[in-house]
């Protein structure tokens, strides 16, 4: 078996790790020595990079995601001040990224779902968090989960400004259908997806009408607020846990308001502040059910002074402050 399984490749870009008493978050996150076996039973927590944006409907650079998020660890402690929480106190390996395909979607699809299949195999306590890449990946991720859980009933927890339930016929295993193509294959039902987020003139009526035909539930940013976005994300994990055996949160970094998130491919006005985020996220990884992340839509080519791809570090460190806190 090639590296630690045969559909990845080493991370790119990996920082020299010091021994401090004060690490940063480069320090603290692992990664696979060479010649070293791994002992992935002391593992709590998988982080991989899935480097694929062809398969964007807009013009995308996401796949620079996973090496930019990395090089911004060294600017980030394992510590949340807000939360009085050490994250140090969670074991996190970097493995890698998902082999892709210069040219071949369906390749690199097919890659990112037995990379999926393979981290349930070898280390199947471990919570993976994904670092995409486009929301194509989405829809690969959970069915290598189903298909390796195929007794399981998934829940999908979605931050987004979209629906993503664009027609497959049209658009294809795109950024634009990961929710339908789920729904469609039969690896969820759409009852068991939530989306928080959506807001403005960004989707279409006809999408609106599918998700009302097909019962998936969604929370519009202005009904969030309202409500208060604690709340909102706990009634969603409330219901979901009464009908699903794990969730799958899918953070969509076009929910941000584009003066939150410039590096983003379909940048929006009237979005969720990084701040509303942050507490959504936290609270979902506070629930046990939650078994699952990736963060997607993050085009670090063009952003502006590192505040997208800062804000999804943030993100990435702030699901794993509620993983950490959990009771």
């Amino acid at each position: 078996m090639n590296y630690p399984y045969p559909q990845l490749d080493r991370p790119p870009f990996c920082w020299q790790r010091q021994s401090t008493p004060d690490p940063k978050v480069s320090d603290w996150i692992q990664t696979v020595e060479d010649g070293s076996s791994v002992d992935f039973t002391s593992i709590d927590i998988t982080v991989l990079g899935v480097p694929l944006s062809r398969s964007s409907i807009s013009a995308s650079g996401a796949s620079e995601t996973p090496m930019a998020m990395r090089k911004l660890w060294k600017s980030f402690n394992p510590y949340h001040i807000e939360y009085d929480t050490d994250l140090t106190s969670l074991s996190v390996l970097d493995l890698g990224d998902v082999k892709q395909h210069v040219t071949d979607i369906e390749k690199s699809h097919q890659h990112i779902k037995e990379a999926m299949m393979s981290m349930r195999k070898y280390h199947p306590h471990a919570l993976p968090i994904m670092l995409g890449g486009d929301h194509s990946i989405t829809a690969m991720l959970v069915k290598g989960w189903k298909e390796s859980h195929p007794e399981q009933k998934i829940g999908i927890l979605q931050f987004d400004t979209h629906f993503d339930l664009r027609s497959l016929e049209d658009n294809g295993p795109s950024n634009g259908t990961p929710i339908r193509n789920l729904i469609e294959s039969n690896t969820i039902d759409a009852a068991h997806v939530w989306n928080i987020g959506l807001h403005g003139f960004y989707n279409s009526k006809s999408l609106k009408e599918y998700a009302d035909s097909k019962g998936v539930h969604y929370v519009t940013v202005i009904q969030a607020r309202k409500a208060g976005i604690t709340h909102t994300v706990k009634e969603a994990l409330k219901q979901l846990s009464k009908e699903v055996d794990m969730i799958y949160l899918t953070v969509d970094m076009d929910v941000l308001d584009i003066a939150y998130a410039p590096g983003v491919p379909a940048g929006t006005t009237g979005g969720m502040r990084t701040d509303e985020l942050f507490e959504a996220v936290y609270t979902a990884g506070s629930h046990p059910l939650v078994q699952a992340m990736d963060i997607v839509c993050l085009d670090p080519l063009r952003d502006v002074g590192e505040i997208t791809v800062k804000a999804g570090v943030h993100v990435f460190l702030n699901f794993l402050t509620g993983v950490a806190n959990r009771k």
